[in-house]
């Protein structure tokens, strides 16, 4: 897979052959450890598939409300449908807000079965009900986490290389803090990654 964000489908190369003569495919969607890339990295099809797993978890939950109580509603949405938006989050967080939209939506029909709330209600009062962040926050708190763990040194020397503390210049209050450098792109989209 080549990876274009430019408006127009990449042009195809000539075929790239392995060691052993084979030719390799190309392809425009690719599951790689459970995240879908696509040719263009906009995550459609990450983000589709995530759609369409937590839609038919929640549509389950909903015809066996009678079932659950409180509790056990709050528990089941806790353990079946937030593994699934977080996994990958810091990955895909760089998707259009579009995109993100898609996942709020269902975030807010799995809080909207743990509340028994109506569908007019204000997502900020969804997540006062249920005690739980917004699904940005969430990532955030998840992409903070990895650069944590990065200055920690807890993480894969390929990780840790991408991020580096900036030397402060002069002695001022605010450098007491710790800076980081942002890896220098050759593109608008690298920026956005970091």
């Amino acid at each position: 897979m080549l990876f274009n964000r430019s408006l127009p489908a990449p042009a195809r190369l000539s075929n790239i052959t392995t060691l052993d003569g084979s030719d390799l495919e190309y392809v425009d969607n690719y599951k790689y450890l459970g995240v879908w890339l696509d040719c263009k990295l906009s995550f459609q099809t990450h983000i589709k598939h995530f759609q369409s797993k937590v839609k038919s978890r929640i549509g389950f939950l909903f015809r066996n409300k009678a079932c659950f109580t409180h509790a056990a509603k709050h528990t089941l949405v806790k353990l079946t449908i937030l593994p699934i938006l977080d996994f990958g989050d810091v990955i895909y967080k760089i998707a259009s807000n579009t995109l993100l939209n898609k996942l709020d939506a269902v975030y807010h029909s799995a809080i909207r079965f743990v509340t028994k709330a109506p569908y007019t209600t204000h997502h900020y009062d969804l997540y006062a009900l249920v005690g739980w962040p917004s699904l940005h926050t969430r990532r955030q708190t998840h992409w903070l986490h990895v650069i944590y763990k990065n200055l920690l040194g807890k993480v894969p020397p390929y990780l840790s290389s991408l991020v580096t503390i900036a030397s402060p210049t002069c002695s001022t209050r605010s450098s007491r803090y710790i800076s980081l450098v942002t890896p220098k792109t050759n593109s608008f989209f690298g920026r956005l990654s970091f």
